[in-house]
């Protein structure tokens, strides 16, 4: 959408599925490398949000490409972990349960920006597991799928994912990177970073 006076663009989104308080903080708390919430306001059951747009590819499509290097993947990872940092050091942390490679934009600046908020919610240690089952299939973690309930290593599995197929697209093999994999995605989460600082 276009601001009428100002001209510029921004994104337009309706959503049927959401927490509006995720939103709320967002707005209030603008998290560096993430869109930037300009409004929201809810709708017969629906949110309708005006964000930021960003400008470049998303990383899947620069995946597909095999268009990655090495120091890439380092900046990206930095870029993510650093995003996740701050939604986990939330009170309560907020886990964005959908981070995959088409909702990652790299930008004209070579940063990586996490999109989609509407499958987020505020970690909670009173649920045994997750109710509504949220996120991409291949990218969710195993207690997505009622295994548990989701915390920050729900996160760090699924980053450890998206590393997984980025290393996989270099022209050359790496393994420099496969023992942080390999703790990303261990099937149970205790097992996995406790922190993205880690």
């Amino acid at each position: 959408v276009q601001h009428c006076e100002t001209k510029k663009i921004f994104i337009k989104k309706i959503l049927d599925v959401y927490n509006i308080d995720i939103y709320e903080y967002l707005y209030n708390n603008y998290i560096v490398g993430t869109p930037k919430i300009i409004d929201y306001c809810e709708d017969d059951n629906q949110l309708i949000v005006i964000e930021e747009y960003i400008s470049g590819y998303s990383l899947q499509d620069i995946i597909q490409h095999s268009s990655l290097s090495v120091s890439d993947i380092l900046n990206y990872m930095l870029d993510l972990c650093n995003v996740l940092n701050d939604l986990h050091s939330a009170n309560p942390a907020i886990i964005h349960r959908d981070i995959k490679p088409s909702n990652v934009i790299i930008t004209n600046y070579n940063h990586a920006v996490l999109l989609d908020f509407n499958a987020a919610k505020f970690f909670s240690n009173q649920s045994k597991e997750d109710t509504v089952l949220l996120g991409t299939q291949g990218y969710a973690a195993p207690e997505q799928y009622g295994f548990g309930s989701s915390s920050p290593q729900t996160d760090i599995y699924s980053l450890g994912i998206v590393l997984k197929e980025m290393v996989a697209s270099l022209p050359t093999p790496c393994n420099l990177f496969n023992p942080i994999i390999d703790k990303c995605i261990q099937f149970n989460p205790s097992e996995r970073y406790k922190t993205v600082h880690e």
